[in-house]
């Protein structure tokens, strides 16, 4: 049986017992900073487990994309060392909230193992927690016998969410690969740490909810949460004892057979290298198709690790070119008919993974460059032990694998500090790493208890921005109430509404909710989104009351949805053009769509120029004189991206999903407000274009009345420059181009003056200068210098005066001001010009410090003028 047959029977068999088949969800966690990637199948689900959120489903069942390379479960250095280890995998679950317990489950669970997938009932082993025998008795009423039933302790068998909240104990389902694989000891059995007895399925059975103290209390409502590697059970069904030979990665390894001219399977350390290579290709091309760009820190710093890591195996294979991006091709065909998007972003991901391979050749230059610096360093003062802090920098900035430092050492005749690396990884991991114990979002009070009220808002504002609808729910603060009255702020809630809440980019709508025929009035100057069907309206009432039940009348203002709309489909339009003119890899990565203009973030490696602005710019607007028709229809989500609507990184969409389409070169998944035809947005301008992030850039741009008004500023702007330059408009550029030239070669003229001066003023000093036992005193202060000004004066002092002390003060306003203290090498024996400038700023009130030769600080308004008068202090050593 195949992966995909495997898939599809789990997700078959729970649809037909009543769960809702629920696809999976972006590796990049919902609002959970907490979490680096989803890392579970639960992941998704946490609030409905929290009680935080109800859907209309109470089970279900899921295939949830993973990744565990960063934070607690972190697999990253056993890839490739075990056959079972990765990066990125698949875990099939089903889940009950609150409607089916362990009896079910564990039904579900054996009868899905023994005859859906007939596995010989002979190989199988039950895990249970020690302290429920619950569990271990159900077990035994379905056939299993007493002594395939193992108790163990709350470190195997007992799961919770984190320290406080919903927890309870698990029982999990092993497979007796046979005394062929593992120890081989006679005494190997469940528990051992080998690879004999293979997990395939956590049962977790939510029964308990645990406080802040350690105290355990009844969950009103049980719920059920497991777990099945999809790759696990693959090699289980197609008889193989490790992932790596299951039809998931035989084709990537045939694939970097032909790269490498290396077979798998000849050589261990050969075969470690290319399942890390064929492990990490997946999480790569995985994590880049969820918008994760690499980067220094967070999940992008992982995403970098693991295309480095793949990169440094690369090279023990003996490839020297890049290939990584090539094996991502192998990904997608391997899983484009279950995740299709990864074929839409295809160019994409190759474009970063190339990006990456050209960087990581740079970094290994200047790495080598970092080593042999050190090791020459190290040679000259006779020492022989590289330091661990610089062994980890090798490979945490630079990618050097430890073993490749080690053979340089030893090369060199050095050896290197391995306990020290391995504090500095450890202290690395402590600062970088990211809390995954799972939580539930972080709500206030007041939107807590609404969410716990379990009410809806149906959205009718697509069709209507006129809509009458009741009174739900009313808060102020924290608080629920039952009525809002004049003056009052807060926050109302509606059994519908033509009011379109902050989402996707696009910001809310604004307008008034009243009454017919009386004077209640309340501004509406905020929507957004708690949850997917609930909408809360932030308002200030102006008009006498509202109460709970009232029947009310939602008037969204139209001029600020009509220009948002423009805004949007503007947006469209512009992610085909750069897609056009910069190529497919372009992906939006993020925008905000607000009635005056909005910014639009995306995916592209290197700044747009003039022309390839221009050229955008073109492309939009003939979309717009073209005035092609806008449609909306509703579609199945994977029917949509199997017909090549393009899917936005940030956004999270259901099982029904909005294909916007304009003409036959723009299709996106979209809830969004748009126009009917792209004649509607008027005209089309670029404000900006730069740098956002390394490998994303942003534009701002405006449409509509604001791309004309954007151009009437431009256009004021340019006749005001050539009304004062006495300029024809058509020559501007060049008479800016001649003031500039001009006006640098002014600037030189200045700076030589100035140095003219600084020259005078230095001989004017020298000739005043005291003498303090032999030292020549030299003192000066100018006039808003700056500090390096002050510096080169100590310089061509000291170059002129032997055995001196120089003085050097830039006054400001109100005599603040800048102080060097210069001491001839001559004179260093007998003064210190880090000790004079610390005992004048400890005196006066300042901040400064430096060496015996130079040294600098600052003095508050005033002090200056009393230094100079009592410079003799400052000479006591």
């Amino acid at each position: 049986m195949t992966s995909t047959e495997i898939r599809k029977k789990f997700l078959d068999y729970f649809a037909q017992h009543e769960h809702t088949v629920v696809a999976s969800s972006s590796l990049v966690p919902e609002k959970d900073p907490t979490l680096l990637f989803v890392n579970a199948g639960m992941v998704q689900f946490k609030n409905l487990f929290l009680g935080i959120e109800t859907r209309p489903y109470v089970r279900a069942t899921s295939c949830q994309k993973c990744v565990r390379a960063g934070g607690k479960h972190n697999d990253l250095e056993n890839i490739g060392k075990t056959l079972r280890h990765h990066t990125f995998f698949e875990m099939l679950g089903n889940f009950s909230f609150g409607n089916y317990f362990k009896k079910e489950a564990i039904a579900y669970a054996w009868e899905f193992l023994t005859k859906e997938l007939s596995l010989d009932k002979d190989k199988l082993w039950i895990t249970v927690y020690k302290d429920d025998p619950n569990a271990a008795e159900i077990w035994k009423g379905i056939g299993v016998r007493e002594d395939r039933i193992v108790p163990l302790g709350e470190k195997d068998n007992f799961w919770s969410m984190g320290d406080e909240g919903p927890c309870g104990p698990c029982s999990e389902i092993l497979y007796d690969l046979g005394h062929g694989v593992g120890c081989g000891r006679p005494d190997c059995q469940v528990g051992c740490d080998c690879d004999r007895y293979l997990e395939i399925w956590n049962l977790v059975f939510m029964e308990f909810e645990r406080s802040v103290d350690g105290q355990m209390k009844k969950l009103p409502k049980p719920s059920i949460d497991t777990g099945m590697g999809l790759e696990r059970i693959t090699s289980i069904m197609e008889g193989k004892i490790g992932n790596y030979d299951t039809d998931l990665f035989v084709p990537l390894l045939k694939r970097l057979e032909e790269i490498s001219g290396h077979t798998y399977g000849e050589d261990e350390k050969m075969d470690i290298a290319m399942r890390v290579i064929a492990d990490h290709a997946r999480g790569a091309t995985f994590i880049i198709n969820d918008g994760i760009l690499p980067s220094r820190d967070g999940r992008g710093y992982v995403l970098r690790r693991i295309i480095r890591r793949a990169l440094r195996y690369g090279k023990k294979l003996g490839i020297e070119k890049e290939f990584l991006y090539d094996l991502s091709k192998t990904v997608v065909d391997t899983m484009e008919s279950v995740y299709p998007e990864v074929k839409n972003n295809h160019a994409y991901i190759v474009r970063a993974i190339r990006g990456e391979e050209e960087r990581f050749v740079e970094t290994l230059t200047m790495g080598m460059k970092l080593y042999e610096e050190f090791a020459g360093g190290l040679k000259k003062k006779g020492e022989k032990t590289i330091p661990g802090d610089i062994v980890y920098k090798l490979y945490d900035t630079y990618g050097f694998p430890l073993d490749l430092t080690t053979d340089m050492a030893e090369e060199d005749g050095l050896s290197i500090d391995k306990d020290g690396f391995q504090k500095a990884s450890r202290d690395q991991k402590v600062r970088s790493r990211t809390g995954s114990k799972i939580k539930g979002e972080e709500w206030d009070e007041g939107h807590l208890n609404i969410l716990k009220e379990n009410i809806a808002s149906i959205f009718t504002g697509y069709s209507v921005v006129h809509d009458t609808s009741k009174v739900e729910r009313i808060l102020i603060g924290d608080r629920l109430v039952d009525s809002i009255e004049e003056g009052e702020e807060g926050e109302m809630f509606f059994t519908q509404t033509p009011f379109y809440a902050e989402s996707g980019g696009q910001v809310g709508d604004e307008g008034f909710v009243t009454i017919a025929g009386t004077g209640e009035k309340a501004k509406v100057i905020e929507v957004s989104k708690l949850k997917a069907d609930l909408f809360s309206h932030k308002v200030v009432v102006e008009g006498r009351i509202f109460k709970i039940g009232d029947t009310v009348e939602l008037v969204v203002d139209q001029e600020k949805r009509k220009a948002v709309s423009r805004n949007h489909t503007a947006t469209h339009l512009l992610h085909y053009a750069l897609r056009t003119v910069l190529g497919d890899h372009v992906k939006q990565s993020g925008s905000l769509v607000d009635k005056d203009r909005f910014r639009f973030d995306f995916t592209h490696f290197e700044g747009m120029d003039d022309a390839q602005i221009a050229r955008v710019e073109d492309i939009v607007n003939e979309k717009v004189m073209d005035c092609i028709i806008v449609t909306v229809e509703e579609k199945d989500r994977e029917d949509a991206i199997r017909d090549g609507a393009t899917a936005l990184f940030e956004e999270k969409y259901g099982d029904k999903v909005r294909v916007i389409k304009i003409g036959d070169f723009s299709m996106e998944l979209c809830g969004g407000t748009h126009i009917g035809n792209t004649g509607e947005i008027g005209s089309f301008s670029i404000i900006s274009e730069g740098s956002l992030a390394s490998g994303v850039r942003r534009i701002e741009a405006t449409t509509g009345k604001g791309a004309l008004f954007y151009k009437r500023k431009i256009e004021g702007a340019l006749r005001a420059i050539s009304k004062i330059t006495n300029t024809e408009i058509e020559r501007v550029e060049a008479k800016v181009e001649d003031i500039l030239e001009e006006l640098g070669v002014k600037e030189k003229e200045i700076n030589r003056l100035k140095e003219d001066i600084m020259v005078y003023k230095v001989d004017e000093a020298i000739g005043k200068a005291l003498e303090k036992n032999g030292t020549k005193v030299v003192t000066l202060v100018l006039a808003n210098a700056l500090i390096d000004d002050l510096r080169k004066i100590t310089d061509i002092v000291r170059s002129k005066v032997k055995q001196c002390v120089v003085f050097a003060a830039a006054s400001g306003p109100e005599d603040k001001g800048f102080l060097v203290v210069a001491v001839s090498k001559d004179a260093q024996s007998y003064y210190n010009a880090g000790k004079i400038i610390k005992k004048i700023t400890e005196q006066y009130g300042g901040k400064g410090g430096g060496g015996v030769g130079i040294a600098q600080g600052g003095l508050p308004g005033g002090k200056m003028k009393e230094v100079f008068k009592n410079i003799d202090v400052f000479f006591d050593n």
